[in-house]
């Protein structure tokens, strides 16, 4: 019996297991044949996309119903080590067979918000990075809710993640609250595209959010941040969305990889030292056609779960492997009280704003990203794949 192992229950590891398990169906394999197992530390997939809206109880999709349905196996236990060579990987002592052993390997074990070298930064900084994150700052929200005067809340970085952050914010904390969006950039959100900066800049005044260009914090504590300047700005509650590194897991596997710490894949997804190895979501640096690499985000690790798990299943087997492509780019940035922005194209150009945009936003975080049921059977599963 083969085995194809996948680490990692987001976006790319999931669509991995549901596509690898189309191409065995397709292929007219039994798990007998080829077993297929998905390894996860939590239990759930997080919908992360979310997660600026807070710690909501529908962001959490349970993996194993669905993986029964398409007979993939679920270890819920956290990863300690892999050994590509051997072609093992070490689990924490808590799951109990402290070893798996595969032919082929999906390294879909996502990112983290990089760690700023900053003191005060476990206790102080809050982020909505993993859904444990999300329900400390609504803890931390809370609290500051209750007491007396208008709070100061300052968001750090003025990507996609840090605007979604703090419109949001208004939204749920209404006038009362002071929003301060700092970013090193002269002008917030100007990397993020041309077109942006004049819908980015009616948001921010919809939003009555201050902004804080060419800001670089130096230290941190519970009554602030400090500036590379010296200034000090007063804040009861300083939310971090400064950027993403892989996952640690990836330092196993040997290659080149990016300033993000994703292993460059091939054509194919395999890591080129270890082709054993195939990456998808935020753990590969892929070109999505002839000048553009990913993004790490949901839309580029759905494709590249499903490029990967169709050919671990192809390479077991000596079939030609199908070249990975993602051709169309499109972004929709939620700005609460001013909507949304679609932009389409690796140029951002702008497509919709305000209501219309949002309608489109709700419909991506609340249905296009999500799994499907379970009850739809192993049929429409299959078909979710889209390969």
């Amino acid at each position: 019996m083969q085995r194809l192992v996948i680490i990692g229950g987001g976006f790319g590891g999931l669509w991995a297991a549901m596509s690898a398990a189309a191409e065995r169906h397709r292929q007219d394999l039994t798990p007998g044949d080829l077993s297929i197992e998905l390894i996860n530390e939590g239990p759930d997939l997080v919908v992360r996309p979310r997660l600026y809206e807070g710690a909501k109880p529908d962001i959490c999709v349970p993996l194993r119903p669905l993986l029964d349905v398409i007979d993939v196996d679920f270890c819920q236990a956290r990863v300690s080590d892999i050994n590509p060579d051997a072609r093992t990987i070490g689990l924490a002592a808590t799951a109990g067979d402290a070893e798996r052993n595969y032919d082929r390997l999906i390294l879909a074990a996502g990112s983290r918000l990089k760690k700023l070298p900053l003191s005060g930064w476990d206790d102080y900084a809050f982020s909505a990075d993993t859904f444990a994150d999300a329900a400390r700052m609504d803890e931390k929200l809370a609290a500051l809710a209750l007491l007396p005067g208008r709070p100061t809340i300052a968001v750090v970085g003025a990507g996609f993640t840090g605007l979604e952050l703090v419109t949001e914010l208004r939204v749920r904390l209404g006038a009362e609250a002071r929003l301060l969006l700092l970013d090193p950039a002269a002008a917030p959100g100007a990397r993020l595209g041309g077109e942006l900066a004049p819908v980015l800049a009616e948001a921010f005044a919809a939003g009555e959010i201050e902004l804080h260009a060419g800001a670089v914090v130096t230290a941190l504590d519970g009554g602030g941040l400090t500036l590379a300047t010296g200034q000090r700005l007063d804040a009861d509650m300083a939310v971090f969305a400064t950027g993403l590194e892989a996952s640690p897991l990836t330092t196993f596997i040997g290659g080149p990889r990016d300033k993000a710490g994703r292993l460059h894949a091939d054509a194919y997804l395999r890591a080129p030292d270890q082709p054993d190895v195939l990456l998808a979501g935020d753990t590969g640096r892929a070109m999505t056609d002839d000048i553009h690499p990913t993004y790490m985000c949901c839309q580029h690790a759905i494709q590249l779960g499903r490029f990967a798990g169709a050919n671990a299943v192809r390479d077991m087997r000596g079939q030609p492997l199908q070249e990975y492509r993602q051709e169309r780019y499109v972004t929709c940035v939620d700005l609460g009280p001013a909507g949304a922005v679609l932009t389409t194209g690796w140029d951002r150009r702008v497509e919709k704003t305000g209501t219309a945009a949002k309608t489109v936003k709700q419909q991506i975080m609340m249905e296009r990203i999500y799994p499907p049921d379970p009850a739809v059977g192993r049929a429409e599963i299959f078909k979710a794949t889209g390969l």
